[in-house]
Order: structure tokens, then C-alpha cells, then sequence
């Protein structure tokens, strides 16, 4: 049975917990910046998984905001859950992305080669 996104969480930095929890720094929806074109130097996102079984391959592409290129992608993390209790949590560290305007970049999210979910990622010029 295919899993199902619980959870897609843009953050500062993901650290696994001495518990087996992960904490997620910095949450954000939006990402301020002082000028354009811009090198940003490094945030991570947190995927969660549930309700599936078996393997699977997860991968994150980064598109413009017309959809027509592809920004960045990481690269194919994989992952097993053993039953439909289980949940999963994957740390995808995004590093040194050239984002050339302002709007929306979209985070389209793969599982096993197919897009299911997408999710908007504003830059925004930071105020005076």
C-alpha cells in the first residue's frame, strides 16, 4: 500500500532527538532575503510518511514559479515501512539554491517516480 504525506515542514535545520523525535528549527513559510538574485545558503525540510507498507524512494524537485524548470532536486532518499503503523521522517538539507525573483518556488514531492503533492515556497524582499 503506497504511504500518504502526514507532514512537509521548511525549517532552519531538522536534529534527530536522543528519543527518536525530530526537532525542527526556524519554521517557516516564507523566506526574506535583501535583494535579487539571491544565493541561499542552506535550509532543510522534514517529510513524513505514513500509512503505507513496503519500500519506497522519495525526491523533492524544486521548480520556478511557472512550473516550467526545474531549480534543483534532491537526490533519491529511500525509505521502508513495515506496516501501516509505522511513520517515517526524512531530512532533506537544501544548500546554495540561486532563487533569481521574488513569488512562489514550488516543492513538488516524488514517491516511487510519482508527484504527489506540491507546496509553495514564498521569497520575499525583507522591508526597509
Amino acid at each position: 500500500m503506497e504511504p500518504k504525506l502526514r507532514s512537509f515542514i521548511f525549517c532552519d535545520a531538522v536534529v534527530p532527538a536522543l528519543d527518536g523525535k525530530m526537532i525542527c528549527y526556524g519554521i517557516f513559510s516564507d523566506l526574506f532575503v535583501s535583494k535579487f538574485p539571491v544565493s541561499y545558503p542552506q535550509f532543510s525540510i522534514m517529510s513524513t510518511w505514513f500509512k503505507g507498507e513496503g519500500f519506497h524512494i522519495q525526491q523533492i524537485k524544486i521548480m520556478n514559479a511557472a512550473r516550467t524548470a526545474i531549480i534543483s532536486q534532491s537526490s533519491e532518499m529511500f525509505f521502508t515501512l513495515n506496516n501501516q503503523t509505522e511513520t517515517v521522517n526524512l531530512k532533506t538539507d537544501v544548500n546554495q539554491i540561486v532563487f533569481q525573483d521574488g513569488g512562489p518556488y514550488f516543492f513538488q514531492v516524488y514517491l516511487d517516480g510519482e508527484m504527489v503533492d506540491e507546496f509553495p515556497l514564498y521569497l520575499r524582499l525583507k522591508e526597509s
